[in-house]
């Protein structure tokens, strides 16, 4: 049976004789420098075996043998024992005290440069200097990190200095710290996305921002159904002509471009009442857009000039714009004005106009946070459900007019699907059982009436528009432009989109079918 082999110096070997005897090396007689040499070359392999590792191997350690810690195998495993060698460093306990002081150390001076880098970023530009100084001639970087903690803390939670006026005591302090916040929905007159990483979202949810102050319309009471008509614009004071124009705008624009929630916008413009949902500025350009469909006089601002149909109310759409401010206070009726406007000067040959009006109409929707689902941080905005669903048709109306610029213009899209979380607008039985009849000049033909299905055109609209999305991306990109995808991508591509758009046309209700008599925003829609 084997001895366990101990760290001795290695007997000499053996050797035969010419006689055939064996005879042993040590019988020999060397000489004194040479028994020397040996001594030396002993001593220096038992010092290299025996070499300090801080942690043996799994095997070693189990048998309570020497290792001298060589990778990828020790030389007790590789050569004597024959066994695997393996290293596990973390199951050795012995050590955890030495490191667990070694990482509190480093997390203090971690926190240590941390406190002076963010006191640097926060100072005056005037102490930024004063701060640089101190950092280098104190004795403890420790104990200035904490002085300047205490002083910052203690600014915190101070009161207002004396010298601050009445107007700084009534803003409130931003919180010290993030919390990692995402988003959220802020109400200061109207309802706005702010980012997790602006100041903004820290601002209490029941402070008033000064600079969004109330419509001069706001504070009036109810008035009479005619009075309340008559309100909305200095045009004319004709309220057949008012409720006319409207009708148009319904009958044949509001069906296909469906950008706001015909229900609310009725109830506050009968009532006078400006509100997110109606304005001046809305009902004017709806006014001028309606002016398109009739051929009566008070449609044109010169009688008899056809070119000047809806330009009178236009132009009262945009005094109201710049001259009250309304492209400044956010509101869901200024985007729908605003996109409104936009499809206007476009029909009117006004492309560069028409696309400013369409850029301000997104990105206030975007301020409003229109492109993101409400329901998920909707626990401070105190939203309605018809008030997330007037959002989403305000939206999804904006993203069909964006498309519509982006096929007339050749342009890339500005409202991309990356950036939308916000649900389609739902399908109201009460608002698409209603009855649509052919309005004109002479009044209502009833030959093709029929369920008006706003929104379930708007619905599929909707979808259509996601796939269009993907296509004028796909053209107009300017980097695939200059370096253009091989034949088997773009065909590729191009198969899945045509693909797509099939499989749209296939799941469309069969009540959409193209037919005799059908409704016209569906046969546009195809």
């Amino acid at each position: 049976m084997e001895t366990a082999i101990e760290a001795e110096p290695v007997p000499p070997q053996t050797s035969p004789s010419p006689d055939g005897q064996t005879e042993n090396a040590d019988t020999s007689i060397p000489s004194v420098s040479k028994g020397k040499n040996k001594n030396k070359e002993q001593e220096n392999n038992a010092s290299t075996k025996r070499r300090c590792v801080s942690t043996a191997c799994i095997a070693c350690r189990k048998r309570k043998s020497k290792c001298d810690g060589m990778l990828p195998k020790c030389a007790a495993c590789a050569s004597v024992y024959l066994t695997e060698c393996e290293y596990a460093p973390h199951t050795d306990h012995r050590r955890k005290g030495v490191y667990k002081k070694d990482v509190d150390a480093s997390k203090a001076k971690f926190a240590t440069l941390q406190a002076l880098f963010q006191a640097l970023l926060n100072a005056e530009e005037e102490d930024v200097m004063d701060l640089v100084t101190q950092i280098r001639t104190c004795d403890s970087l420790e104990e200035l990190a904490a002085s300047i903690e205490t002083r910052e803390k203690g600014l915190a939670e101070g009161p207002a200095e004396s010298g601050h006026n009445d107007d700084d005591k009534d803003v409130p302090q931003f919180e010290a710290e993030l919390s990692g916040k995402m988003g959220d929905l802020m109400l200061d007159g109207s309802v706005k996305f702010i980012g997790g990483t602006s100041n903004l979202i820290w601002l209490p949810q029941d402070y008033e921002h000064k600079g969004s102050a109330p419509s001069p319309s706001q504070d009036l009471a109810l008035r009479p159904k005619e009075e309340a008509i008559l309100s909305w614009t200095k045009v004319t004071q004709n309220k057949d002509d008012i409720l006319h124009f409207m009708n148009m705008y319904f009958c044949w624009h509001y069906a296909f471009f469906t950008t706001l929630a015909k229900e609310l916008f009725y109830r506050d413009f009968l009532t006078g009442t400006s509100s997110q949902y109606c304005s001046p500025l809305l009902v004017n350009i709806m006014l001028a857009l309606g002016c398109h469909f009739s051929c009566r006089p008070a449609a044109r601002k010169d009688p008899d000039d056809s070119g000047t149909t809806g330009d009178h109310f236009f132009a009262e759409a945009k005094r109201l714009l710049y001259e009250d401010d309304e492209f400044a206070n956010a509101k869901l009726c200024t985007v729908q004005a605003l996109a409104l406007m936009s499809v206007r000067e476009a029909g009117c040959g006004h492309e560069s106009k028409g696309w400013v009006y369409s850029g301000m109409s997104f990105r206030m929707a975007c301020d409003l946070g229109l492109n993101v689902d409400a329901q998920p941080i909707n626990e401070l905005s105190r939203l309605t459900d018809e008030g997330i669903d007037a959002r989403r048709i305000t939206f999804w109306g904006c993203f069909l007019f964006d498309k519509c610029w982006s096929n007339y213009l050749g342009r890339q899209p500005q409202l991309l699907l990356n950036n939308i979380t916000v649900k389609k607008p739902d399908v109201f039985p009460s608002e698409d059982s209603e009855v649509w009849s052919p309005y004109t000049d002479s009044g209502i033909i009833q030959a093709h009436a029929q369920p008006a299905r706003t929104r379930a055109v708007a619905l599929q609209l909707s979808k259509l528009a996601e796939i269009s999305s993907d296509l004028l991306t796909s053209f107009y990109n300017p980097e695939q432009l200059q370096k253009p995808h091989s034949k088997q991508i773009e065909l590729k591509r191009l198969t899945d989109l045509h693909t797509r758009l099939e499989a749209w046309k296939q799941n469309l209700p069969s009540e959409m079918e193209p037919r005799e008599g059908q409704l016209p925003q569906v046969l546009l829609m195809q």
